[in-house]
């Protein structure tokens, strides 16, 4: 049985190479679901989530920030539905399986209102200019490390965005060279996920890389779903330093600094 999604990861952190560790699904820091209601059932706490959100313990101490998703509508299925908090290491020894955590949740609802056709999902305000992204002949282009056609894509079609994620199935389409990270940011050509996660020519969604990959057919490295519309609307460009890590990890230092 691999190390995988759940519980606390203790030195796996967002930046990390998501294939440094032999793992099934491996999630970044600490991991954290609702309290009330089955565990293969999405409830308020993963609803409301967007990366860059405050987390604090039962005690109200800063504890980090939220790094992504991982799940699905699957009820009374085993896989859970997960956020993963970006903890700093000295405080991520001290987490315990079971705390009761806290979410301050901010984000949905997001709407950029110079370009309504683009939606906005499972982003935080906070991180929003930190995205790399310009405004080029009334069109967005965003800095992607990569990008894969929808064929690629497996678990996680067909569902609500702001559930968990969708995975690349086929790791052929990526470049062999390429080392993903925890953080970064990947497109989907032809996929829109604007209400649902499904194949649609013509359009486009952006995902932070949440999870890492599972030998399970039909799984592999995970993307919670950020930005998606159009290509009449946006474009993606690449870029080798395209990622929310640095972002990520700098509002975690941030809301647990002394």
């Amino acid at each position: 049985m691999l190390p995988g999604g759940g519980g606390i990861a203790l030195g796996v952190h967002v930046g990390d190479q998501v294939d440094r560790w032999h793992a099934d699904h491996l999630m970044p820091g600490a991991t954290i679901e609702d309290l009330q209601g089955a565990p293969a059932s999405a409830g308020p706490l993963h609803l409301l989530a967007c990366i860059g959100d405050r987390v604090r313990d039962g005690s109200g101490r800063p504890l980090g920030v939220v790094a992504g998703k991982r799940g699905g509508l699957a009820p009374d299925f085993i896989a859970p539905q997960l956020v993963s908090v970006e903890v700093p290491e000295a405080r991520l020894a001290g987490v315990l399986p079971g705390a009761r955590i806290i979410l301050e949740a901010l984000g949905r609802g997001l709407t950029l209102l110079d370009h309504p056709e683009v939606g906005v999902l499972n982003l935080s305000p906070r991180l929003l200019d930190r995205l790399p992204m310009a405004v080029r002949d009334a069109s967005l282009i965003i800095l992607v490390r990569a990008m894969v056609p929808a064929r690629a894509m497996g678990s996680g079609m067909g569902q609500d965005p702001w559930v968990g994620g969708v995975e690349i199935a086929d790791w052929t389409a990526l470049d062999p060279q390429l080392r993903l990270r925890f953080g970064d940011l990947v497109a989907i050509a032809d996929f829109d996920s604007l209400v649902s996660r499904y194949r649609r020519p013509g359009y486009l969604s952006i995902g932070v890389v949440s999870h890492g990959p599972s030998p399970v057919p039909g799984h592999g490295i995970g993307l919670t779903i950020v930005l998606s519309g159009p290509t009449s609307a946006m474009a993606i460009e690449l870029d080798d330093d395209a990622s929310l890590a640095d972002a990520i990890n700098d509002l975690a230092r941030e809301d647990t600094a002394p």
